[in-house]
């Protein structure tokens, strides 16, 4: 991280608004305490508990407990590479350093806010995508992740 905040984003989001402005809006005391957060990932399934963390978007605050769980994650590309899944490892990790080294996560619940809405809210949740059609939503970004499998 070198010092330096990170906003990481997959190549499938659309911006409507900067969420940078979000991230480090210091009035907002209910984040500041949080080292990384992240965009919920929808999906129920039990590889991605406790956290269901969506690795396609998330703020990174640089800090040592941040540069140690990446640092981690780097030394387990042998598993990300067998499980074909850097978002399993790093929602494990997740788990690991919360528990272990007092990492404060943050993953934005996926139905109380519509500030990072994906592909769960596209295919299951009409309300939030008419109020973005509308122009009337707090949506920051639109992830269209989540859309080979709509069932879980």
């Amino acid at each position: 991280l070198l010092g330096h905040d990170v906003l990481f984003q997959d190549v499938d989001i659309v911006w409507f608004k900067d969420p940078l402005t979000f991230f480090h809006d210091k009035s907002n005391t209910a984040i500041q305490e949080f080292d990384i957060m992240f965009q919920h990932d929808g999906s129920a399934q039990s590889r991605y508990n406790p956290f269901s963390a969506n690795s396609g978007f998330y703020y990174v605050r640089a800090n040592k407990k941040t540069q140690y769980l990446f640092t981690s994650l780097l030394y387990h590309g042998a598993v990300v590479r067998k499980s074909k899944s850097h978002q399993q490892v790093l929602v494990q990790l997740l788990n690991e350093h919360s528990s272990m080294f007092g990492l404060k996560v943050k993953v934005f619940d996926k139905m109380q806010t519509d500030m990072f809405p994906g592909g769960f809210h596209y295919h299951q949740d009409w309300d939030t995508m008419h109020s973005i059609i509308k122009g009337e939503s707090n949506a920051y970004i639109l992830h269209m992740s989540w859309t080979e499998n709509k069932v879980n």
